[in-house]
């Protein structure tokens, strides 16, 4: 699947408790296929935003849409909405420890039933435009971090999703490992073309987004 049309309309969110609302008739189109960096300062509501996206959050009023299919409104329904559309990554990847690389990969479509010689083939494929083909058999503890990086990005897109969201996917690495991860993620979207939302504390890397939208802004 390829990127579709986001389209966030009139987003109302207020956790409870909270004096303010996250988002108060927020509202934002982000272009089939596009890399949109969003920034601001903490707390603004970045990551809140993802996991409304996600369909891991739930909202007051407004409606998020991916082309035609909005967020649906039961937990089932969002659990099958994020299996056929969206596609995660997290600062911190959380791979199965007890599953190599392959199997880390493979693991959405076995739990699906449905691992294929096809899909297995286009794991292996990913693999290699990561840099992990000699890898495959390896367990996380045995990869260094920019590595465990690198399959965080390969998992949230193995099922081909139109919707990439990507929560700081650098940010516990060390600069230089940060670049080569982020490269590579430039490089998947490319040939990919998801409809892409990078969360980010980096300018710089969000300079190198084909957009930016900062949140909190007036």
């Amino acid at each position: 699947m390829i990127g579709q049309l986001l389209r966030i309309e009139d987003l109302h969110k207020t956790y409870p408790g909270a004096e303010h609302p996250v988002f108060d008739g927020f509202s934002l189109d982000v272009e089939a296929g596009c890399l949109c960096a969003l920034v601001g300062v903490s707390g603004v509501g970045k990551t809140t935003l993802l996991n409304c996206v996600a369909g891991l959050d739930r909202w007051e009023s407004g409606a998020i849409r991916i082309g035609e299919e909005a967020v649906p409104d039961s937990a089932e329904a969002r659990s099958l909405y994020r299996r056929h559309h969206v596609g995660l990554a997290f600062q911190l990847p959380h791979l199965l420890p007890e599953f190599t690389v392959r199997e880390n990969l493979e693991m959405p479509f076995r739990i699906d039933g449905a691992l294929t010689a096809e899909r297995e083939e286009w794991i292996s494929e990913l693999l290699a435009r990561i840099g992990l083909a000699d890898y495959a058999d390896r367990l996380p503890n045995q990869l260094s971090g920019g590595q465990i990086a690198r399959v965080g990005l390969a998992r949230a897109l193995v099922r081909r999703p139109a919707l990439w969201l990507l929560d700081e996917p650098t940010g516990n690495l060390d600069p230089a490992t940060a670049d080569e991860v982020f490269a590579l993620l430039l490089q998947l979207h490319e040939e990919l073309r998801p409809t892409t939302l990078l969360v980010t504390h980096n300018p710089e890397l969000a300079g190198r987004c084909e957009r930016t939208v900062r949140l909190g802004a007036h």
